[in-house]
C-alpha cells in the first residue's frame, strides 16, 4: 500500500506516535487557550484526574480530551486511533475494514466503526461551492440487467451524480451524491449544494436538467456521445468504481453516500497532501461522538 510522499508513516510517528503525543495534540486543538465547562460555562480550570485532563475549578467536571470528540471511548488506544485515520486518509486506494481489523488486532466491526466515524467527518461543509467550468453527470454502480439500460429503473442499481470542475485543461474539485431518480427533484441537491450560481455548468442533453437552468445563468447541455463529451467526467467516475470495488470490494447501499464522501474528500485536497491528516484530526476533535446504534439509523 503506497503512502503519498509528503507524508511518510516516520514523520508520522515521530509526530503522533505515543499515547501522550496524541493526547497533548488532542487537548491542544480542543482547548487551547480558550476552555469553558460543559456543565456551568466556567471559564477556569486546573489539571484533571488524569494528565492532559482538564477539571472546572466552580463545578469540579473532569473531561479528558478524547470527551465529546470522534475519539471518545476509543477501546483499541488513542495512538492507534491516529494510526488508522492516518492509514484511512493517505494510502493511495484507501483502506478497508477487514485489513485495518488485521493491521491493528481488532475486530472487523471495530474497525469498521471507526472507519465510519472518520467518514463522518470527510463529510462536505457546503462552504466552498464548485466554480469556474462545471461538468455535470450521473453513473450507476450494480450488475447491469437485461432490458434494463441507459436511465432505466432498477432495484439493482445504485444512481449516483457527479459534478467536477475543469481549470486549464485539468480535473479541479468534485462532489457526488446517491440519487433516487434521474428526476429534476433527484437532481436539485447537488446543485444547491456544491454549485455556484455563476459557474459555467455543461451537461449532457437528459430532459431532468431542463428546469434546472433557472437558476443558473450560465447552462448549457451537449451531447455526450457515449462519454466522449465529457472525458474528464468519466474518467472520475470509473476511477472511482475501480476505487470502491478494488478496495471495498462490497458496499452496501444504506453507506454508499458516506464512501462518496471519503473518496472525494481525498480528492479534493489532493494538492494539500503535508496538512491532509492534520485537517481530518481537527475535524474528528470537532465532531461529536457516534454510536453504532446511531450509524445505522441514520444510515441513507
Amino acid at each position: 500500500m503506497k503512502i503519498l510522499k509528503e507524508l511518510s508513516r516516520k514523520e508520522f510517528r515521530a509526530k503522533y506516535g505515543t499515547k501522550d503525543q496524541c493526547l497533548a495534540y488532542l487537548s491542544e486543538i480542543k482547548w487551547g487557550d480558550e476552555y469553558s465547562c460543559r456543565k456551568c460555562d466556567n471559564k477556569r480550570s486546573s489539571a484533571g484526574k488524569k494528565k492532559y485532563n482538564k477539571r472546572c475549578s466552580r463545578c469540579g467536571y473532569d473531561e479528558s480530551p478524547t470527551s465529546h470528540t470522534l475519539f471518545h471511548k476509543i477501546k483499541f488506544g488513542i495512538e492507534n486511533g491516529f494510526e488508522m485515520a492516518y492509514d484511512i486518509v493517505t494510502s493511495k486506494k484507501g483502506a478497508n475494514s477487514i485489513w485495518l481489523a488485521e493491521r491493528f488486532g481488532v475486530k472487523q466491526t471495530t474497525a469498521w466503526l471507526f472507519r465510519r466515524k472518520v467518514q463522518e467527518a470527510m463529510k462536505s461543509s457546503e462552504k466552498f461551492p464548485l466554480e469556474d467550468e462545471v461538468h455535470v453527470d450521473e453513473f450507476e454502480i450494480g450488475t447491469p440487467q437485461k432490458g434494463e439500460q441507459g436511465r432505466s429503473k432498477s432495484d439493482n442499481k445504485i444512481r449516483i451524480v457527479i459534478a467536477l470542475e475543469h481549470r486549464n485543461g485539468k480535473p479541479g474539485r468534485g462532489y457526488a451524491k446517491v440519487i433516487e431518480d434521474y428526476s429534476s427533484k433527484s437532481l436539485k441537491p447537488i446543485f444547491d449544494a456544491h454549485i455556484d450560481k455563476k459557474a459555467k455548468i455543461t451537461t449532457d442533453g437528459w430532459t431532468g436538467y431542463i428546469p434546472l437552468k433557472k437558476a443558473y445563468p450560465h447552462f448549457e447541455q451537449k451531447l455526450s456521445d457515449k462519454g466522449r463529451n465529457f472525458k474528464m467526467l468519466h474518467i472520475q467516475i470509473r476511477n472511482f468504481k475501480n476505487w470502491l470495488r478494488g478496495v471495498h470490494s462490497y458496499c452496501h447501499e444504506a453507506y454508499i453516500n458516506q464512501y462518496i464522501q471519503e473518496y472525494f474528500y481525498r480528492f479534493n485536497r489532493l494538492n494539500f497532501r503535508t496538512t491532509i491528516l492534520e485537517k481530518l484530526l481537527n475535524r474528528m476533535i470537532a465532531y461529536p461522538p457516534i454510536s453504532y446504534k446511531s450509524i445505522k439509523y441514520n444510515a441513507t
